[in-house]
């Protein structure tokens, strides 16, 4: 997280007027850096074909908004030579259509014909010089910019992320957030502007995917989520999480989200991740479901790992009520002893008071195999692999 934050501590968002305006952009910040952010292609011969990242503009054609000119470029016609007319940086025009990719000296590109505000008629922009903004809420706007190159013996196709809320713009490579110290192709999936944790203050919600392996294209691309939010003129990522992943031996992971108020006040200062897990060995196939509790620091979401569950308890108390619902609600399952042995697989939202002592009801079952909830005031914890437990049960060892 120090990384991360040492990151974003550069990320200057620099904005686009609203759109209509055509108001003129003062700047256009890239990061990390131009050399990553703008990778030319590589020498090697091009023979593999990867899966394409992210959107691309057929596939959000019917959600974007405008295109963004993003640095002043020549209008060409349908031979794709110069009209005489310029289009200033800052200005809107509506993306029409595309052509497919093509070699553009050093890198590829694809032409874009749009209707320029203002103007009688079509024209062709170079793609590289144009943003597809897609969602937009006040003086800020979000979108992204399509780029192709070859790389590793592959080509790929993949995007930037762009930021819009001012005088500037900001094109981002993504997999900077999940690989600070390399390039890897990411390209943005989804992106939203909302108050996802109820603060008040809305953030930038992206949902991303980046290549991990560039010898082994078996495995699937790292899906991924960040929330990322303004703060002093900067942007930060208060919260990122894995979604999913897939490799070639067929082990997979798929994880889901639930953001929830641990106090009840509102602000949701806790994020729960959920992430089921598949193994696969010449043994079998093992599958277990891990939670990971993400705690509101004051200005990010940091993981606990003393909190990830499952985790093996063991009952501290002299006795102990298993009970049939969380809260001390419902009638007893079974008493419990000091020193009985439990897994706890789940956990209440919030943190509740049993016996004079503030903490969370835990789902456990027992050895005997009881089901219930337990006060963790009550229960000692510690750490276990679920898989190791996952393929004891399995093998019988």
């Amino acid at each position: 997280m120090k990384r991360l934050a040492a990151f974003f501590s550069a990320l200057l968002i620099l904005s686009c007027s609203r759109p209509g305006t055509g108001a003129q952009i003062s700047t256009v910040d890239l990061v990390p850096s131009r050399e990553r952010v703008f990778m030319r292609s590589d020498s090697e011969q091009v023979v593999t074909s990867w899966l394409p990242l992210g959107l691309s503009y057929p596939s959000a054609r019917s959600s974007i908004l405008y295109g963004l000119v993003i640095m002043e470029a020549p209008l060409l016609d349908a031979q794709h030579k110069p009209t005489g007319q310029a289009l200033r940086r800052g200005s809107r025009v509506t993306v029409v259509d595309s052509t497919e990719w093509e070699s553009m000296g050093a890198e590829y590109g694809r032409w874009y014909r749009v209707h320029p505000e203002g103007s009688g008629g079509d024209g062709w922009l170079d793609s590289r010089n144009v943003a597809l903004i897609t969602t937009a809420k006040g003086a800020l706007s979000c979108g992204f910019l399509e780029r192709k190159i070859g790389i590793a013996g592959g080509d790929s196709v993949y995007n930037l992320l762009v930021l819009c809320d001012g005088s500037a713009v900001s094109l981002v490579d993504t997999s900077a957030l999940v690989f600070p110290d390399s390039f890897h192709p990411s390209g943005v999936t989804g992106v939203a502007i909302e108050d996802v944790n109820g603060d008040g203050v809305p953030e930038v919600v992206v949902q991303a995917q980046t290549i991990v392996s560039l010898q082994f294209l078996g495995s699937s691309p790292l899906s991924w989520e960040a929330w990322l939010r303004e703060k002093g003129g900067s942007w930060g990522a208060i919260f990122r999480y894995n979604v999913g992943y897939g490799t070639d031996q067929g082990n997979s992971y798929a994880a889901t989200r639930r953001a929830f108020s641990s106090s009840g006040a509102g602000f949701l200062d806790t994020v729960k991740v959920t992430t089921d897990i598949v193994e696969t060995s010449g043994q079998g196939e093992f599958r277990t479901t891990i939670q990971t509790f993400f705690r509101w620091n004051g200005s990010v979401y940091k993981e606990d790992p003393r909190s990830e569950l499952p985790q093996s308890g063991t009952v501290a108390a002299a006795t102990a009520e298993l009970r049939e619902l969380p809260a001390g609600n419902g009638k007893s399952v079974a008493r419990l002893h000091k020193g009985d042995a439990l897994y706890v697989f789940d956990r209440a939202d919030t943190e509740q008071n049993a016996g004079g002592k503030t903490g969370f009801w835990l789902h456990a079952t027992s050895r005997s195999g009881r089901d219930g909830w337990v006060h963790s005031s009550a229960v000692t914890l510690s750490k276990i692999d679920p898989l190791k437990i996952n393929r004891q049960v399995f093998l019988g060892k």
